[in-house]
């Protein structure tokens, strides 16, 4: 009973909130966040209250910045453009180059790094997508990643050179795996390490609208 009582009053909490909803910035991350604290039977409420990363928008702190924007036009991958490297690991059914028909969304990463590193270990973990294609840019393109599990992509890794100060963009074009996310939403990205040590801070996770 205890549990109804508490639904029943944070669901005319919300309804406040967003009838009058004339509160500050900082207010609503204060809600949030306490939102994000109740327990384990609110869960459902506030997965139906979250809505999707908005497209073309920043998250950032010292180190790292990141977005989600959406996928690009079908062929940018195309062999005859790149024909120096062989992006054929990360094509799927047999593609010959990219596909946006099979792709939900682009997710890019700038970090920068507070001194210069050799062989640094990069892993990004997408808890819901099904696969990936890396987007090339200057840095990408030099880059070599592999996934934990191909059918299970849930951390994408890379060894790769670092300087210091900023890093060409790390980006993926990805496809959202929708069946593992909650009330229509699928968290892309939650984490980004470097040589094990976790660089996301307060960057929040990206999610994408599976509806």
């Amino acid at each position: 009973m205890k549990n109804v009582f508490a639904l029943k009053m944070l669901k005319n909490t919300l309804w406040i909130v967003m009838i009058f909803g004339a509160v500050s910035c900082s207010e609503d991350a204060d809600f949030i966040e306490t939102i994000n604290q109740l327990p384990e039977e609110t869960t459902a409420i506030q997965d139906a209250l979250r809505t999707a990363t908005e497209f073309g928008s920043w998250d950032y702190n010292d180190v790292l910045e990141t977005a989600i924007f959406p996928k690009l036009a079908t062929g940018i991958y195309s062999y005859a453009t790149f024909p120096t490297y062989d992006f054929s690991p990360y094509f799927i059914n047999g593609e010959t180059e990219y596909n946006a028909n099979n792709y939900d969304l682009m997710t890019h990463f700038v970090y920068i790094s507070p001194e210069t590193l050799t062989d640094a270990v990069v892993e990004f973990t997408f808890p819901h997508i099904s696969y990936f294609v890396p987007h090339v840019t200057n840095g990408n393109k030099h880059r070599i990643f592999t996934v934990n599990n191909v059918n299970n992509q849930t951390v994408i890794t890379t060894i790769t050179n670092l300087n210091a100060g900023w890093n060409p963009m790390f980006c993926f074009m990805v496809k959202a795996d929708c069946s593992k996310g909650k009330s229509g939403y699928a968290t892309i990205w939650s984490d980004m390490k470097v040589n094990g040590v976790s660089v996301k801070g307060s960057v929040k996770n990206k999610v994408f609208d599976c509806n």
